[in-house]
Protein backbone atom coordinates (compact mmCIF):
# COMPACT_ATOMS: atom_id res chain seq x y z
CA UNK A 1 0.00 0.00 0.00
CA UNK A 2 1.29 3.48 -0.89
CA UNK A 3 2.00 6.19 1.69
CA UNK A 4 -1.15 8.35 2.12
CA UNK A 5 -1.10 11.43 -0.09
CA UNK A 6 -3.03 14.68 -0.31
CA UNK A 7 -4.95 14.42 -3.59
CA UNK A 8 -7.02 16.92 -5.58
CA UNK A 9 -9.59 15.78 -8.15
CA UNK A 10 -10.82 18.51 -10.52
CA UNK A 11 -14.19 17.90 -12.10
CA UNK A 12 -14.78 16.29 -8.73
CA UNK A 13 -18.58 15.92 -8.92
CA UNK A 14 -18.46 13.64 -11.97
CA UNK A 15 -19.19 9.95 -11.71
CA UNK A 16 -15.65 8.85 -12.54
CA UNK A 17 -14.40 11.32 -9.92
CA UNK A 18 -16.80 9.94 -7.30
CA UNK A 19 -15.64 6.37 -7.90
CA UNK A 20 -12.03 7.55 -7.96
CA UNK A 21 -12.46 9.33 -4.63
CA UNK A 22 -13.90 6.20 -3.04
CA UNK A 23 -11.05 4.11 -4.42
CA UNK A 24 -8.40 6.52 -3.09
CA UNK A 25 -10.01 6.64 0.35
CA UNK A 26 -9.62 2.87 0.61
CA UNK A 27 -5.86 3.47 0.68
CA UNK A 28 -6.26 6.22 3.29
CA UNK A 29 -5.41 9.12 0.98
CA UNK A 30 -6.76 12.59 1.79
CA UNK A 31 -9.07 13.61 -1.05
CA UNK A 32 -10.37 17.02 -2.13
CA UNK A 33 -12.88 17.30 -4.98
CA UNK A 34 -13.23 20.60 -6.84
CA UNK A 35 -16.08 21.35 -9.22
CA UNK A 36 -18.01 24.32 -10.56
CA UNK A 37 -21.27 23.07 -8.99
CA UNK A 38 -21.98 21.99 -5.44
CA UNK A 39 -22.28 18.19 -5.10
CA UNK A 40 -25.72 16.67 -4.69
CA UNK A 41 -26.17 15.31 -1.18
CA UNK A 42 -26.85 11.80 -2.46
CA UNK A 43 -23.61 11.73 -4.47
CA UNK A 44 -21.22 13.10 -1.87
CA UNK A 45 -18.52 10.85 -0.49
CA UNK A 46 -17.90 10.82 3.24
CA UNK A 47 -14.41 12.00 4.24
CA UNK A 48 -13.97 14.01 1.02
CA UNK A 49 -13.46 17.78 1.23
CA UNK A 50 -15.48 19.59 -1.43
CA UNK A 51 -14.50 22.92 -2.98
CA UNK A 52 -16.95 24.75 -5.26
CA UNK A 53 -15.09 26.74 -7.91
CA UNK A 54 -14.75 27.17 -11.66
CA UNK A 55 -11.59 25.48 -12.97
CA UNK A 56 -10.79 28.91 -14.47
CA UNK A 57 -10.79 30.51 -11.00
CA UNK A 58 -7.02 30.72 -10.53
CA UNK A 59 -7.14 32.25 -7.05
CA UNK A 60 -9.27 29.47 -5.60
CA UNK A 61 -7.30 26.73 -7.35
CA UNK A 62 -4.00 28.07 -6.03
CA UNK A 63 -5.41 28.60 -2.54
CA UNK A 64 -6.61 24.99 -2.55
CA UNK A 65 -3.24 23.64 -3.71
CA UNK A 66 -1.50 25.54 -0.94
CA UNK A 67 -3.92 24.84 1.90
CA UNK A 68 -4.19 21.13 1.10
CA UNK A 69 -0.47 20.73 0.39
CA UNK A 70 -1.53 18.81 -2.71
CA UNK A 71 0.78 16.01 -3.86
CA UNK A 72 -1.25 14.50 -6.74
CA UNK A 73 -3.82 16.10 -9.05
CA UNK A 74 -6.27 14.06 -11.11
CA UNK A 75 -7.25 16.73 -13.63
CA UNK A 76 -10.65 15.51 -14.86
CA UNK A 77 -12.36 18.88 -15.31
CA UNK A 78 -13.31 19.66 -18.91
CA UNK A 79 -16.09 20.72 -21.21
CA UNK A 80 -17.08 17.64 -23.21
CA UNK A 81 -17.35 17.35 -26.98
CA UNK A 82 -20.95 18.46 -27.59
CA UNK A 83 -20.78 21.47 -25.27
CA UNK A 84 -17.35 22.37 -26.65
CA UNK A 85 -18.69 22.65 -30.21
CA UNK A 86 -21.52 24.89 -29.03
CA UNK A 87 -19.18 27.32 -27.27
CA UNK A 88 -15.64 27.02 -28.62
CA UNK A 89 -14.29 30.00 -26.66
CA UNK A 90 -15.54 28.61 -23.36
CA UNK A 91 -14.16 25.18 -24.36
CA UNK A 92 -10.71 26.61 -24.98
CA UNK A 93 -10.74 28.52 -21.70
CA UNK A 94 -11.90 25.52 -19.66
CA UNK A 95 -10.04 22.74 -21.43
CA UNK A 96 -6.80 24.42 -22.51
CA UNK A 97 -6.13 27.74 -20.77
CA UNK A 98 -7.20 26.46 -17.34
CA UNK A 99 -4.89 23.47 -17.80
CA UNK A 100 -1.96 25.74 -18.67
CA UNK A 101 -2.71 27.75 -15.54
CA UNK A 102 -2.90 24.58 -13.47
CA UNK A 103 0.53 23.46 -14.69
CA UNK A 104 1.98 26.86 -13.77
CA UNK A 105 0.37 26.80 -10.33
CA UNK A 106 1.59 23.24 -9.77
CA UNK A 107 5.18 24.33 -10.44
CA UNK A 108 4.80 27.19 -7.99
CA UNK A 109 3.24 25.02 -5.27
CA UNK A 110 5.35 21.94 -4.69
CA UNK A 111 5.09 20.37 -8.19
CA UNK A 112 2.39 17.76 -7.50
CA UNK A 113 2.05 14.93 -10.01
CA UNK A 114 -0.67 15.54 -12.60
CA UNK A 115 -2.69 12.61 -13.93
CA UNK A 116 -4.56 13.62 -17.07
CA UNK A 117 -7.25 11.84 -19.15
CA UNK A 118 -6.68 11.99 -22.90
CA UNK A 119 -9.32 10.71 -25.32
CA UNK A 120 -9.78 8.55 -28.36
CA UNK A 121 -11.37 11.63 -29.95
CA UNK A 122 -7.87 13.05 -30.28
CA UNK A 123 -7.14 10.68 -33.18
CA UNK A 124 -9.92 11.83 -35.49
CA UNK A 125 -11.86 9.50 -37.79
CA UNK A 126 -9.09 8.23 -40.05
CA UNK A 127 -7.92 5.45 -37.72
CA UNK A 128 -7.19 1.75 -38.21
CA UNK A 129 -9.27 -0.93 -36.51
CA UNK A 130 -6.28 -1.81 -34.36
CA UNK A 131 -5.01 1.56 -33.14
CA UNK A 132 -1.26 1.66 -32.42
CA UNK A 133 0.07 3.70 -29.53
CA UNK A 134 2.10 5.99 -31.79
CA UNK A 135 -0.69 6.81 -34.26
CA UNK A 136 -0.56 10.54 -35.10
CA UNK A 137 -3.38 12.51 -33.51
CA UNK A 138 -5.44 14.69 -35.86
CA UNK A 139 -8.69 15.53 -34.02
CA UNK A 140 -11.72 16.83 -35.85
CA UNK A 141 -13.48 18.68 -33.02
CA UNK A 142 -12.43 21.38 -30.55
CA UNK A 143 -12.63 18.95 -27.62
CA UNK A 144 -10.08 16.64 -29.23
CA UNK A 145 -7.92 19.60 -30.23
CA UNK A 146 -7.69 20.84 -26.63
CA UNK A 147 -6.95 17.33 -25.37
CA UNK A 148 -4.01 16.94 -27.77
CA UNK A 149 -2.78 20.42 -26.85
CA UNK A 150 -2.84 19.52 -23.16
CA UNK A 151 -0.98 16.27 -23.75
CA UNK A 152 1.79 18.11 -25.58
CA UNK A 153 1.80 20.87 -22.97
CA UNK A 154 2.08 18.34 -20.15
CA UNK A 155 5.03 16.64 -21.82
CA UNK A 156 6.70 20.04 -22.28
CA UNK A 157 6.36 20.77 -18.57
CA UNK A 158 7.66 17.31 -17.77
CA UNK A 159 10.75 17.52 -19.98
CA UNK A 160 11.60 21.20 -19.46
CA UNK A 161 10.43 21.84 -15.91
CA UNK A 162 10.40 18.43 -14.21
CA UNK A 163 6.63 18.27 -13.63
CA UNK A 164 5.49 14.65 -13.17
CA UNK A 165 2.84 14.50 -15.91
CA UNK A 166 1.09 11.21 -16.74
CA UNK A 167 -1.68 10.70 -19.29
CA UNK A 168 -4.23 7.96 -20.02
CA UNK A 169 -6.29 7.63 -23.19
CA UNK A 170 -9.32 5.43 -22.44
CA UNK A 171 -11.69 3.96 -25.03
CA UNK A 172 -15.50 3.88 -24.70
CA UNK A 173 -16.45 3.47 -21.03
CA UNK A 174 -19.12 1.00 -19.89
CA UNK A 175 -20.86 2.75 -17.02
CA UNK A 176 -24.35 2.90 -15.50
CA UNK A 177 -23.70 6.63 -15.02
CA UNK A 178 -23.23 7.51 -18.70
CA UNK A 179 -25.09 10.72 -19.70
CA UNK A 180 -28.37 9.97 -21.44
CA UNK A 181 -27.45 12.31 -24.31
CA UNK A 182 -24.15 10.56 -25.05
CA UNK A 183 -24.80 8.97 -28.45
CA UNK A 184 -22.04 6.37 -28.29
CA UNK A 185 -22.95 5.24 -24.74
CA UNK A 186 -25.80 3.02 -25.95
CA UNK A 187 -24.21 -0.05 -24.32
CA UNK A 188 -24.23 1.64 -20.92
CA UNK A 189 -27.82 2.77 -21.45
CA UNK A 190 -28.83 -0.82 -22.25
CA UNK A 191 -27.68 -2.00 -18.82
CA UNK A 192 -29.64 0.74 -17.08
CA UNK A 193 -32.77 -0.06 -19.08
CA UNK A 194 -32.43 -3.76 -18.25
CA UNK A 195 -32.04 -2.96 -14.54
CA UNK A 196 -35.28 -0.93 -14.70
CA UNK A 197 -37.14 -3.62 -16.64
CA UNK A 198 -37.50 -1.38 -19.67
CA UNK A 199 -37.34 -2.35 -23.34
CA UNK A 200 -34.22 -1.00 -25.03
CA UNK A 201 -33.62 -0.04 -28.65
CA UNK A 202 -30.00 -0.40 -29.74
CA UNK A 203 -29.29 2.52 -32.13
CA UNK A 204 -26.76 0.46 -34.13
CA UNK A 205 -26.60 -2.76 -36.11
CA UNK A 206 -26.07 -6.02 -34.25
CA UNK A 207 -22.42 -6.41 -35.24
CA UNK A 208 -21.25 -2.88 -34.36
CA UNK A 209 -18.79 -2.40 -31.51
CA UNK A 210 -15.64 -0.56 -30.50
CA UNK A 211 -12.81 -0.66 -27.98
CA UNK A 212 -14.39 -0.60 -24.53
CA UNK A 213 -13.50 -0.54 -20.83
CA UNK A 214 -15.53 -0.99 -17.62
CA UNK A 215 -15.65 2.19 -15.51
CA UNK A 216 -14.15 0.72 -12.32
CA UNK A 217 -11.28 -0.68 -14.39
CA UNK A 218 -10.68 2.82 -15.74
CA UNK A 219 -10.59 4.16 -12.19
CA UNK A 220 -8.15 1.43 -11.20
CA UNK A 221 -6.03 2.33 -14.23
CA UNK A 222 -5.84 5.95 -13.06
CA UNK A 223 -4.76 4.86 -9.58
CA UNK A 224 -2.21 2.34 -10.84
CA UNK A 225 -0.64 4.89 -13.16
CA UNK A 226 -0.58 7.59 -10.49
CA UNK A 227 1.34 5.41 -8.05
CA UNK A 228 3.60 3.56 -10.50
CA UNK A 229 7.31 4.26 -9.91
CA UNK A 230 8.32 7.09 -12.21
CA UNK A 231 11.41 5.22 -13.43
CA UNK A 232 9.18 2.40 -14.72
CA UNK A 233 7.16 4.66 -17.00
CA UNK A 234 8.62 4.65 -20.49
CA UNK A 235 5.68 6.54 -22.07
CA UNK A 236 4.30 10.01 -21.47
CA UNK A 237 0.79 8.82 -22.41
CA UNK A 238 -0.79 5.39 -22.32
CA UNK A 239 -3.70 3.85 -24.21
CA UNK A 240 -6.11 1.54 -22.38
CA UNK A 241 -8.20 -1.30 -23.80
CA UNK A 242 -10.23 -4.15 -22.32
CA UNK A 243 -12.62 -5.70 -24.85
CA UNK A 244 -14.62 -5.04 -28.00
CA UNK A 245 -18.18 -6.35 -27.66
CA UNK A 246 -20.74 -5.99 -30.44
CA UNK A 247 -24.23 -4.72 -29.68
CA UNK A 248 -25.60 -8.26 -30.01
CA UNK A 249 -22.98 -9.64 -27.63
CA UNK A 250 -23.91 -7.00 -25.07
CA UNK A 251 -27.59 -7.88 -25.41
CA UNK A 252 -26.81 -11.59 -25.02
CA UNK A 253 -24.68 -10.95 -21.94
CA UNK A 254 -27.41 -8.84 -20.32
CA UNK A 255 -29.97 -11.51 -21.15
CA UNK A 256 -28.00 -14.11 -19.17
CA UNK A 257 -28.51 -12.03 -16.03
CA UNK A 258 -31.88 -10.51 -16.91
CA UNK A 259 -33.79 -13.18 -18.89
CA UNK A 260 -36.79 -10.86 -19.26
CA UNK A 261 -34.71 -8.16 -20.94
CA UNK A 262 -36.50 -7.00 -24.09
CA UNK A 263 -34.58 -5.29 -26.86
CA UNK A 264 -34.43 -4.64 -30.58
CA UNK A 265 -32.17 -2.89 -33.08
CA UNK A 266 -32.94 0.30 -35.02
CA UNK A 267 -29.84 1.76 -36.58
CA UNK A 268 -29.31 5.50 -36.20
CA UNK A 269 -27.00 6.54 -39.09
CA UNK A 270 -25.28 9.21 -36.97
CA UNK A 271 -24.48 6.82 -34.15
CA UNK A 272 -23.49 4.02 -36.47
CA UNK A 273 -21.14 6.31 -38.37
CA UNK A 274 -19.36 7.22 -35.14
CA UNK A 275 -18.95 3.60 -34.08
CA UNK A 276 -18.00 2.02 -37.40
CA UNK A 277 -15.06 4.42 -37.79
CA UNK A 278 -13.88 3.87 -34.21
CA UNK A 279 -11.04 1.40 -33.46
CA UNK A 280 -11.83 -2.08 -32.17
CA UNK A 281 -8.60 -2.19 -30.18
CA UNK A 282 -6.58 0.55 -28.50
CA UNK A 283 -3.18 -1.13 -28.34
CA UNK A 284 -2.16 -0.89 -24.68
CA UNK A 285 0.92 -3.08 -24.53
CA UNK A 286 2.97 -0.31 -22.90
CA UNK A 287 0.57 -0.03 -19.95
CA UNK A 288 0.63 -3.80 -19.50
CA UNK A 289 4.44 -3.77 -19.64
CA UNK A 290 5.22 -0.67 -17.56
CA UNK A 291 2.66 -0.81 -14.75
CA UNK A 292 1.04 -4.24 -15.10
CA UNK A 293 -2.31 -3.02 -16.44
CA UNK A 294 -4.82 -5.92 -16.29
CA UNK A 295 -8.50 -5.01 -16.90
CA UNK A 296 -11.57 -7.25 -16.93
CA UNK A 297 -11.52 -8.62 -20.46
CA UNK A 298 -14.53 -10.96 -20.20
CA UNK A 299 -17.86 -9.39 -21.17
CA UNK A 300 -19.95 -11.49 -18.78
CA UNK A 301 -17.67 -10.46 -15.90
CA UNK A 302 -18.17 -6.81 -16.91
CA UNK A 303 -21.93 -7.35 -17.03
CA UNK A 304 -21.97 -8.82 -13.53
CA UNK A 305 -19.85 -5.92 -12.25
CA UNK A 306 -22.11 -3.31 -13.86
CA UNK A 307 -25.28 -4.75 -12.35
CA UNK A 308 -23.56 -4.92 -8.98
CA UNK A 309 -22.60 -1.25 -9.32
CA UNK A 310 -26.16 -0.31 -10.32
CA UNK A 311 -27.38 -2.06 -7.19
CA UNK A 312 -25.26 0.22 -5.00
CA UNK A 313 -26.85 3.41 -6.32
Amino acid sequence: MSVPKSILITGGNGNIARLLANRLLKDNHRVTCLDITEPQSESTVAEVDYVTADICDEATIERTLKSKKTEIIFHLASLLSGSSEIDRRRAFNVNALATFNLFEMALANGSPSIIYPGTGASYGSDVPSILPEDKPQWPENIYGVTKVANERLGVYYKLKHGLDFRCLRPPLVLSPFAPSAALTAYASHAYVAAAKGETFVFPVSRNVGMSTIYIEDLVEGFVQLAFAPENKLLQHAYNLHALCPTAQEIADSIHKVKPDFQYNFKSDPAVEALLTTAPNVFVDSSARRDWDWRPISDLDACTAAIFKLIGTQ
